[in-house]
């Protein structure tokens, strides 16, 4: 954690930023190994954990920070000018603090000019070391696990929502954490997403991919009371998180022998998925990844699915880690490359609309110098459960 905070300290002098504080729990996790109710103070010469809440498991799971039994930001803001008097530049999450606790700062610092660190935080945590690639990959193997689940229990007439809460108590006899976080205030991360029929074509409005409908308008995203029939397509779509760190695995089942225009859709998503793949290495820029994919999704797949017919969600993939929603999206807005040790949940949906029907595979992978390593481990095929 302390060579993080150094690798931040560097990057903060770089942008002209001369202190931090940090309240994001994903944040303050990354830096000090702890996410107990916390505010995390980087001056120019110290870095102190002021804990709200827990500070005796804090202690224990802290090392190599200072803790301090927390009270309100005026405790910061004097801890601070104890280091730095003058005042100066100060780094804040502004895509993640909510306006009081940032309207309080500036009350009690109002000699510090705010300045938005999270995209210092952001490309720093976009580069994994071994430890994070290492419980991704039992998040990853916990994601298989109710992949395994899926096949074992889809049949005619069982609802959405049963083959949802199977799949999940699986995952969490995995080991799965039962939550994945969201840097997005307004989203959510319930670790399953389960469509199939009809509600393949829906979308909930959180994201770009199609989401399922949901038990209410409250929460209109994932397994619904729908019953699985006989040749239905069906999505399963898992979130998993272990030791903090997330994985994403999607796989598209049939109840029964697939139709022949099911099996043109979903060849087109795994030729998709192996475009992207092909062309996740270091230093290629993501917009030709995602165009990558593009090109296979506009030739379709004649004669059931002829060119043009077919389309993208508008990306291809995410960065995942700590936080499901990470840095870079795999679409063509993208200005950056591709960098060794990035985790991408490689996330390829390709819906034909004219006929609702939809298609998807997913995996989490790690990017190294020879190409991307994959960490999810399901079968990557149509997957066919006869009945």
């Amino acid at each position: 954690m302390e060579t993080r905070r150094e690798d931040l300290h560097e990057r903060m002098n770089e942008a002209g930023i001369d202190a931090a504080i940090l309240v994001h729990p994903r944040d303050v996790l990354y830096y000090t190994g702890t996410v107990r109710p916390s505010t995390l103070l980087i001056g120019p010469r110290e870095a102190v954990l002021f804990v709200r809440r827990g500070l005796e498991p804090a202690r224990r799971e802290v090392r190599d920070v200072r803790v301090e039994a927390g009270g309100g930001f005026k405790r910061v803001a004097e801890a601070l000018r104890t280091q730095a008097p003058d005042g100066g530049r100060l780094g804040l999450e502004m895509d993640v603090l909510p306006a009081r606790l940032y309207l309080r700062i500036r009350e009690v610092l109002p000699e510090w000019e705010p300045v938005d660190i999270s995209p210092l935080i952001l490309d720093q945590r976009m580069v994994k070391g071994g430890p994070e690639v290492a419980s991704t990959r039992q998040a990853a193997a916990a994601a298989d696990v109710g992949h395994e689940a899926m096949a074992r229990l889809l049949r005619p007439g069982v609802t959405e929502l049963e083959l949802a809460a199977e799949v999940e108590a699986a995952m969490r006899r995995a080991g799965h954490e039962g939550y994945q976080p969201l840097r997005h205030p307004g989203a959510r991360g319930g670790g399953v997403l389960l469509m199939s029929g009809e509600n393949l074509t829906v979308r909930g409005g959180h994201g770009l991919v199609v989401t399922g409908v949901g038990l209410s308008p409250a929460s209109p995203y994932g397994a619904s009371r729908r019953r699985v029939r006989p040749g239905d397509l069906v999505v399963l779509d898992t979130g998993t998180t272990c030791g903090g760190y997330t994985a994403d695995e999607s796989r598209t089942y049939v109840v029964g022998r697939a139709r022949p225009d099911q099996r043109a859709l979903f060849e087109v998503a795994l030729a998709a998925e192996e475009a992207v793949l092909g062309a996740l290495r270091p230093g290629t820029p993501v917009s030709e990844v995602y165009a990558a994919a593009q090109a296979v999704v506009d030739r379709g797949n004649p004669p059931h699915f002829p060119p043009g017919s077919l389309i993208l969600p508008g990306f291809v993939g995410h960065g995942i880690g700590l936080e499901l929603d990470e840095p870079p999206v795999l679409w063509d807005r993208e200005g950056m490359s591709i960098l060794s040790g990035m985790v991408l949940a490689v996330e390829v949906e390709v819906s034909a609309p004219e006929v609702g029907m939809m298609a998807k595979i997913e995996d989490t992978v790690v990017v190294e110098r020879e190409g991307p390593r994959l960490l999810t481990q399901a079968p990557r095929s149509l997957i066919e459960v006869r009945t």
